[in-house]
């Protein structure tokens, strides 16, 4: 029996064993995952809901007659005092609910009035002194929005302070291409008039709806729900992860205000892929 070659052999299968052992456990060192971590803060986190509003006219008086138009004393443009007379129908005037602007004038002197047939206004008179913002809430964001919130409107890259000053009580019905729609009239008045918004034009509009102090938040990039839309949050301790849920409360555009699950200085993973998993270690990499 040859011996040395024996030996030989063993001596290779052990070498074999030894470098397969190393690179298996090389591997599960390279399975190691690096992941970006952010702390659970305590702050003051604010919801708002965004809306397109459209800027009118605080007040407008809108005409229309019947019978032969006797006198038009104003034209489109026109700066006209409360009591002035706008139009008149067989000597009988049509005197100015306020102080504004005649913004359309449909009529024509010594011609028959006709507005009430076309519905269209023989004369309008709006007060461009003092404008507000309509906005229309559907039946998701209706009660979220109450008279007194406040409310900041972005026309460009200028903004302005204003308030929900009306909610109609009820929602009315709008015809839409797809079908009618119910909506929710609502108005917001700027705290201070801008001199440089006009009537007509639209503007965004950001409400705020809830605010919370002092609560523990987390980013939103945090938040993952499981198969049964149960909210949780990959945590971190001792470079393991740990899957924890959670309750949620108010959210902003960044942040999710967290009512209970975790507390201030909690370690938590952002943005976590199919990698991460409960008990796994993992590298983390704090948020830049």
């Amino acid at each position: 029996m040859n011996w040395k070659k024996i030996i030989g052999i063993i001596i290779a299968v052990a070498a074999i064993a030894v470098v397969g052992y190393a690179l298996i456990f090389a591997g599960k060192e390279e399975e190691t995952i690096t992941v970006r971590t952010d702390k659970v803060t305590e702050e003051t986190i604010t919801e708002t809901l965004s809306l397109t509003g459209m800027i009118d006219p605080s007040q407008t008086q809108e005409v229309f007659g019947q019978g032969n138009v006797s006198d038009l004393p104003v034209a489109v443009n026109d700066t006209v005092e409360e009591g002035d007379t706008l139009i008149s129908f067989d000597g009988i005037n049509i005197d100015a609910n306020f102080s504004g602007t005649v913004t359309a004038v449909n009529a024509a002197e010594g011609e028959p009035d006709l507005s009430a047939q076309t519905g269209t206004p023989s004369v309008i008179l709006s007060d461009l002194n003092e404008l507000e913002v309509a906005v229309q809430l559907t039946k998701t964001d209706a009660p979220l929005v109450e008279v007194d919130q406040t409310v900041t409107l972005t026309s460009g890259d200028k903004a302005y302070s204003g308030t929900v000053t009306h909610v109609d009580p009820v929602a009315t019905e709008t015809p839409g291409a797809t079908g009618s729609t119910q909506l929710l009239n609502a108005v917001i008045s700027f705290d201070e008039n801008p001199a440089d918004l006009i009537a007509g034009f639209d503007i965004d509009a950001e409400i705020t709806t809830n605010t919370s102090e002092n609560a523990l938040t987390i980013p939103i990039e945090a938040l993952v729900y499981n198969n049964e839309n149960e909210p949780f949050v990959y945590t971190v301790e001792n470079d393991v992860v740990q899957n924890t849920p959670v309750e949620i409360g108010i959210q902003s555009t960044t942040k999710v205000e967290i009512l209970s699950g975790l507390t201030a200085g909690d370690t938590i993973v952002l943005s976590p892929n199919e990698n991460v998993k409960d008990g796994i270690t993992v590298t983390t990499q704090d948020k830049e």
